[in-house]
């Protein structure tokens, strides 16, 4: 008799179509194509790999929606604890996409180290993609979370790794978009304001052109940033209402991002009264959504600029170095300390230069820990942080 399954290869293809969908950030054409997979898996021929890379992509697929929409990360959780349990039947393209996939949720979390430890792991399993394009969107992964720890020589090192595939084909141009607000957010790190704003005003006029709303929200949003860093608050608030109109209409992810900067150029403006519908609203949106990042950024507003109440700012102090959020700390804690020197509380404003020395004490150790490649771990017991010593052991 004829069997009348489907051929895993088949699936297989169509897998490989839905993980281009995801990547390039198409929510209805990937969910299309998660439905007709779906279906093709109940009838294919048995085959272990090719399930398991349906659990990978469903556990990106759910990344995916995580970032484009303001919510929390509940359906990916549960994704990722169904996906853990076939951890060890993982080999070769499947090891990589467990730990590239990982990498990028513990990210999400906000969980730096953890997430470089699980980069660091899929880079060494890097060739065994063919794929060009898939090396580009690794480098532009780790190079986002190096950004964040502000390990600048890092994060601009292999974001120009992954501009230099980007820019060899003509159908990415969203992804170069991306790439270039790492390398502009780095400049603004090393205080070049003037070649950031360059920067972000060409990603506004190339998602413009591809008629990409959200990479215009995103760089209406990025410019609004960099004005408010350089000073420039009127500026600032009126890149950020427009960044506002497109996340607010879409509920994308960077809507608390974008809410807090709208608030905080208003109170580093002096306008405490407008920044406090801000904060409040942003607060709300955080709370809902769980998100525990941007619950503790409003509240360093409310701490700073509304209260001046120390004890919240050093609640939020405290999260962030549990997240080793070291680049949050310098920043915000300058903050602090030239407000209060500006207030002639000198004391507070030593308090708080204190806590300057130590994050970048912190910057600084991570340099020297990423040159000497020795993967930084943690000391927490949870089992992504044990799953992740097993397999450095092996």
């Amino acid at each position: 008799m004829i069997s009348s399954k489907i051929p895993y290869d088949l699936v297989s293809t169509r897998l490989n179509f839905w993980y281009t969908a995801i990547k390039n950030n198409l929510i209805n054409e990937a969910k299309e194509i998660k439905r007709e997979v779906e279906q093709l898996i109940m009838n294919m021929e048995e085959n272990q790999d090719v399930l398991l890379y349906y659990q990978l992509l469903d556990f990106r697929h759910e990344l995916m929606l995580s970032y484009m929409n303001a919510k929390g990360l509940k359906e990916v959780n549960e994704t990722y604890e169904q996906l853990r349990q076939n951890e060890g039947n993982l080999t070769g393209m499947l090891e990589y996409y467990f730990f590239f996939f990982m990498g990028m949720y513990e990210f999400r979390r906000r969980e730096l180290t953890t997430a470089i430890s699980a980069y660091r792991i899929a880079e060494t399993k890097l060739n065994d993609i063919e794929d060009e394009i898939e090396h580009a969107e690794f480098y532009f992964k780790i190079s986002e979370v190096y950004y964040y720890m502000k390990q600048t020589f890092f994060s601009l090192n292999y974001a120009k790794k992954a501009l230099r595939i980007y820019s060899k084909y003509d159908t990415y141009h969203d992804h170069t978009i991306h790439v270039q607000c790492i390398i502009a957010g780095n400049l603004m790190d090393i205080l070049d304001y003037e070649g950031a704003l360059i920067q972000f005003k060409e990603n506004l006029r190339i998602a413009r052109k591809i008629n990409k709303e959200y990479l215009v929200g995103t760089s209406y949003m990025n410019l609004g940033i960099c004005c408010n860093a350089r000073g420039d608050y009127e500026a600032a608030e009126r890149y950020l209402k427009s960044a506002l109109e497109i996340f607010e209409e879409g509920n994308h992810s960077f809507l608390p991002k974008t809410i807090f900067n709208m608030a905080h150029a208003l109170c580093k403006g002096n306008r405490k009264t407008d920044a406090k519908i801000y904060v409040e609203k942003g607060i709300s949106l955080a709370q809902m959504n769980n998100d525990v990042e941007y619950i503790s950024k409003f509240n360093i507003l409310q701490g700073l600029y509304i209260k001046e109440d120390k004890h919240l700012l050093d609640q939020c102090f405290t999260f962030f170095k549990s997240r080793q959020m070291y680049g949050d700390i310098e920043d915000f804690a300058l903050e602090a300390a030239e407000y209060f020197r500006r207030a002639g509380r000198f004391e507070m404003a030593s308090d708080y230069y204190h806590i300057v020395n130590i994050a970048r004490t912190e910057i600084k150790k991570g340099e020297i820990i990423y040159e000497n490649k020795n993967d930084y771990l943690g000391i927490d017991d949870s089992r992504e942080h044990r799953y992740l010593r097993k397999f450095n052991k092996k």
